[in-house]
């Protein structure tokens, strides 16, 4: 059974019929399920002629927006005269993209890649390198609550449990405040029930799918410095928070660390699909041949996205316009939250956000209201995580003015929230 809405004859036709034809497995569960005909800068306009300010940038991967000119006609420049995939055949786009990557990334540890087609494989790929690397460790340490992905060993480390007995989690700053003296113990008992058998640790800058928290900067410093002590690969899942997100380039520079190795992924080609560990060569070079190939890892038009990507955000100034639309985002939620008590929360840094509000179904009354808007304008964000925390990462590019366009909207637009 389908989503429907009123007045959305050519909306409902193609939802009813997706319904029909496919899984609903194939995506995850949010009360819109808007139908859109045309995707530009910051705006969706849906079949049926409604207009919404995208609050998701797909699901943080379009961080340039929609049809970015430059971005497109550069796309179209790298990638002239090549195959679209270029499985086992050298380019010199993807040694390209891969040198730029690397000097973006201005760090000593990061040394070498290894390209991935999703997150998750890029998480899988990481955390191989480590376990061939040591091949006599076999403990996989994560912090609790994170998600890495639903395939292999990226699912063995998502959340709370895992069916793998060799992982282990440790705790993440959520709700509760501890002392920095809890986690430091956590990690010492850790050490001496496992010592010299810990393979690697993941982590995620800040939990993303578990409500949006993100944690005091000595956290992720007291994990590397343990990490580093043990000379145990520390590495930074950055899936979800790479270029721009969270206020700089990468999340590790806004926390301040060095990882080993980096797993970057959505935003970094801005739509298609494309992924990355990049780390330290004697883990990198840790894989013999085949051991980390795929068909579509590094394809021609993975390569010829992260080189136009780059190009706007060298160009444009992204980072710089993150920085400064930030705070104007947050004071925009401020003033939802005083107009509003069932906001009970506002988490984020960058453009990321986690909007908390009292009840799951009240969250969903949020989005379905935002998607409603007023005269055909409306606001789109996807359901809400943990049941009622509404993530909000719009595209980088957005100005104040469309910030202000967005706010307007959901002034209105939940007063009519039960």
């Amino acid at each position: 059974m389908s989503i429907e809405h009123v007045k959305e004859p050519a909306g409902n036709a193609i939802r009813q019929a997706y319904a029909r034809l496919i899984g609903r497995g194939q995506s995850t569960y949010t009360p819109t399920e808007i139908v859109v005909k045309k995707a530009k800068g910051v705006y969706l306009w849906t079949v049926d002629g409604r207009k919404l300010i995208d609050f998701t940038s797909g699901v943080l991967v379009s961080n340039l927006g929609y049809a970015h000119p430059r971005f497109e006609e550069r796309c179209k420049k790298y990638r002239k005269g090549l195959p679209r995939n270029a499985y086992n055949m050298l380019t010199e786009l993807q040694a390209q993209a891969t040198q730029r990557l690397l000097k973006t990334m201005a760090s000593p540890r990061l040394q070498k890649a290894l390209w991935a087609a999703s997150g998750s494989e890029g998480v899988q790929k990481a955390m191989w390198t480590a376990l061939h690397r040591y091949p006599s460790r076999n403990i996989l340490v994560a912090t609790r609550y994170g998600f890495h992905g639903k395939k292999g060993l990226a699912a063995d480390v998502t959340g709370e449990s895992s069916a793998n007995p060799d992982v282990r989690f440790i705790s993440f700053p959520m709700h509760e405040e501890r002392p920095q003296a809890f986690f430091e113990n956590e990690l010492a008992d850790l050490w001496t029930a496992h010592r010299d058998q810990i393979a690697l640790l993941i982590t995620e800058p800040y939990l993303g799918a578990a409500g949006s928290f993100h944690p005091p900067k000595w956290y992720h410093q007291l994990l590397q410095e343990w990490c580093h002590s043990h000379d145990i690969p520390f590495i930074f899942d950055e899936v979800q928070s790479c270029f721009g997100r969270t206020g700089h380039m990468f999340a590790y520079q806004t926390y301040e660390v060095e990882p080993d190795l980096v797993v970057l992924g959505k935003g970094l080609a801005n739509g298609e699909p494309a992924a990355v560990v990049v780390g330290r060569a004697d883990l990198i070079d840790a894989l013999d041949y085949g051991e980390a190939s795929d068909t579509f890892s590094g394809s021609t038009m993975a390569c010829a996205a992260v080189c136009a990507a780059l190009d706007v955000f060298e160009e444009e100034e992204v980072v710089k316009h993150v920085q400064k639309v930030s705070e104007h985002c947050r004071a925009g939620f401020r003033g939802l939250q005083r107009e509003y008590p069932f906001i009970r929360a506002i988490r984020g840094e960058g453009l990321v956000f986690g909007v908390e509000i009292d009840t799951p179904q009240r969250a969903n009354q949020c989005v379905l209201q935002a998607y409603y808007g007023t005269h055909k304008k409306g606001v789109h964000f996807l359901g809400p995580l943990a049941k009622k925390v509404l993530r909000v990462s719009p595209p980088l590019v957005i100005t104040k003015k469309e910030l202000d366009e967005a706010f307007e909207v959901l002034h209105t637009a939940w007063k009519l929230v039960g």
